[in-house]
């Protein structure tokens, strides 16, 4: 049964994961495996280096000096029909010149909300075919910083697109399973039970993380600001990802090794507060950037490693957690420590380089997603068949087993039910007529037979209208929603009429026949025990008359 059910979720999560397995083995296929362009006749130019400044000093772009440059380069012996000269920059603003003649400007005015930062942009600009020289007039955005020009080339301008799908693909699939694993882990969190009743698997915060990461990293990819052409949308989507991203990885460990009530998780959360705040109070008021206020994301982002670092060491000292749990996150978290420390490190150092800031990160928090993400799928499997047993053990507690109504002891908390929250009903008590004699003459065998037809006729005449009880070997009680009493004849009598029908068909050696009486229970007026009291004296003179008429 529990491997059934194990088959069960594997094949859910399949179903889920399916279309975005699909997606992605599709543009796999046709931007990292596809053949070159067929239509391409003219090789790609770089033009990184060669480049002339206004002093006469030779520059490579690779390694420009800080602040505003004008440089220029000789073209005339380049065929350059139907090619386009194609740059990737970072936060710089550009101006292109043929032949002194301006021909592109890119310096985009913001909302002050985004700040001065566009982050990535592509830029094509057709060449004409005369021109002779080309002038790049580079400023920087930032005071002090390099101009940032990852590349140029002569090329054609689909070609160029083409190669930024290809170099981007791998990383943006990577983005868009850490997307897709988010997903499914939000649809486990809101579909599992065990998550409310344990508060302990939070699928929201390893998704949420997971979402994160990857949208922060697609920055990187240059596919979102092709599709969008709105580059200073996706810096600004790569820095509010950043703002949150410290806080789940610390919600997760703080649920997953039962420590909910470390004081990491708030104070962590008013550091995120504060983060997100000053981004938006400081670059709407045009007092600072964004891109100035990185360092207090990667302030919480090293605090964020810390908190998680302890929490998992002290849940390892006082072993609150499953050995499984502990190795899996060990090997995830340091793979994920390892990959964001990389990166800081990588941007700090070399943060004018242009180059992705979030490879290794990416990396790292794939391992780590996956192997928690294995974790609470086998967790909530594990959990859930404890539910089940735990339902089937209060069910054995709570049911007859012979007749497979609700017993005594379920009746008895049906009963302090009532009492508690005063609820209207009606006590019906019945008895079954002549069982003894069943016993003594035809045997046990026979009279559990007659037990349970009589509890099928019982459940029949007040199906969905109230709650059956066997409350002893002959003895039954049912408490029905309050009714008339013409409502409540109705019930007996097709009780009545199924007994009738089964004596009919069954012909047992002594016919079925089921005694009764019934009172109303009005909380406002009325004692529970002495409303019971008359319920069951009413049955016993209904027996009696019952008897009498057999009699004669």
């Amino acid at each position: 049964m529990e491997k059934r059910s194990l088959n069960k979720r594997i094949l859910l999560i399949t179903d889920i994961l399916m279309p975005f397995l699909a997606v992605a083995l599709v543009l796999l296929a046709y931007f990292i495996f596809s053949p070159p362009s067929s239509h391409v006749l003219k090789p790609s130019i770089d033009m990184m280096t060669g480049w002339i400044s206004e002093d006469g000093k030779e520059y490579s772009l690779y390694d420009l000096p800080a602040g505003d440059k004008v440089l220029t380069r000789n073209i005339s012996s380049i065929d350059k029909y139907n090619q386009s000269l194609c740059l990737k920059t970072d936060d710089t603003w550009i101006e292109i010149e043929f032949d002194g003649q301006t021909a592109y400007r890119y310096a985009p005015e913001q909302a002050p909300a985004y700040g001065a930062s566009y982050g990535l942009y592509i830029h094509m600009v057709s060449i004409p075919y005369d021109a002779n020289e080309i002038t790049l007039k580079l400023h920087p955005i930032y005071d002090g910083r390099l101009p940032v020009v990852s590349s140029v080339c002569i090329e054609e301008s689909s070609v160029f697109i083409a190669d930024i799908y290809h170099q981007g693909s791998f990383c943006f699939l990577i983005c868009m399973i850490m997307f897709a694993f988010g997903i499914v882990m939000f649809i486990m969190g809101f579909t599992s039970r065990e998550l409310n009743a344990t508060k302990m698997l939070n699928f929201f915060a390893l998704g949420s993380f997971s979402m994160l990461v990857a949208m922060w990293s697609a920055n990187d990819t240059y596919l979102l600001q092709t599709y969008s052409n709105h580059p200073e949308c996706v810096k600004m989507l790569a820095y509010i990802s950043l703002v949150f991203i410290p806080y789940p990885p610390v919600s997760f460990l703080a649920s997953a090794t039962h420590n909910r009530n470390s004081k990491f998780q708030p104070v962590l959360a008013v550091m995120v507060a504060v983060d997100l705040a000053a981004n938006i109070v400081l670059s709407s008021s045009g007092i600072a950037d964004p891109h100035s206020l990185l360092y207090l994301s990667h302030i919480n982002i090293a605090a964020s490693m810390i908190m998680v670092i302890n929490l998992i060491v002290t849940a390892i000292k006082k072993k609150k957690t499953s050995a499984i749990f502990v190795r899996m996150t060990l090997i995830g978290m340091t793979a994920a420590i390892i990959g964001v420390a990389t990166d800081m490190a990588r941007y700090w150092m070399n943060r004018d380089s242009g180059e992705s800031a979030s490879t290794f990160t990416q990396l790292g928090v794939l391992i780590f997603i996956f192997s928690e993400g294995v974790y609470l799928i086998r967790e909530r499997g594990r959990l859930a068949v404890e539910r089940k047993r735990a339902e089937l053990m209060e069910k054995m507690a709570y049911t007859d087993g012979l007749t497979e109504l609700a017993n005594r002891a379920a009746f008895h908390e049906k009963e302090k039910n009532i009492r508690k929250n005063k609820m209207p009903c009606v006590i019906v008590q019945l008895d079954i007529n002549f069982l003894k004699t069943v016993n003594d003459v035809y045997g046990h065998a026979e009279g559990d037979r007659h037990i349970i037809a009589a509890a099928n006729c019982i459940k029949e005449g007040f199906s969905g209208k109230g709650i059956c009880f066997r409350t002893g070997g002959d003895e039954f009680v049912v408490i029905a929603d309050y009714a008339e009493d013409k409502a409540i004849d109705e019930m007996i009598e097709t009780m009545t009429s199924s007994a009738e029908d089964y004596n009919e068909k069954e012909k047992p050696p002594i016919p079925l026949a089921i005694a009764y009486g019934y009172a109303p229970y009005d909380p406002e007026k009325d004692d529970f025990d002495d409303v019971e009291k008359i319920a069951d004296q009413r049955m016993y003179e209904n027996k009696k008359t019952m008897k009498a008429e057999k009699s004669v």
